[in-house]
């Protein structure tokens, strides 16, 4: 063998012998108990996302209500004539009197 298989086979084989790292006997008890709180305060914090939501949306109804009462308008001609819209546009060519 070459000295690159050699040591290739070497590295392979170094972790034979290792075995798996104890862990505190707790530690099952406090992960349960962190992702427990972190799902509460993820379902809090999606109510008061929603909560935003419908108070944005009330807001917005509640505004369009609001100026389509006070700014509802009828406009005093119903129905302009071709004829008054044409002299209103074009005014600016009708010759200046003083």
């Amino acid at each position: 063998m070459n000295t690159k298989e050699t040591w290739i086979d070497e590295t392979l084989n170094s972790l034979d012998g290792i075995h798996r790292a104890p862990g505190p006997p707790d530690l099952f008890i406090k992960i349960q108990a962190r992702l427990d709180h972190t799902e509460n305060k993820r379902s809090s914090r999606q109510l008061a996302f929603y909560w935003r939501v419908a108070a944005g949306l009330a807001l917005l109804i509640a505004l369009n209500i609001v100026v389509t009462l006070y700014y509802h308008h009828t406009p005093a001609s119903p129905m302009a004539t071709p004829s008054a819209v044409a002299s209103d546009y074009f005014s600016y060519l009708s010759p200046i009197k003083l």
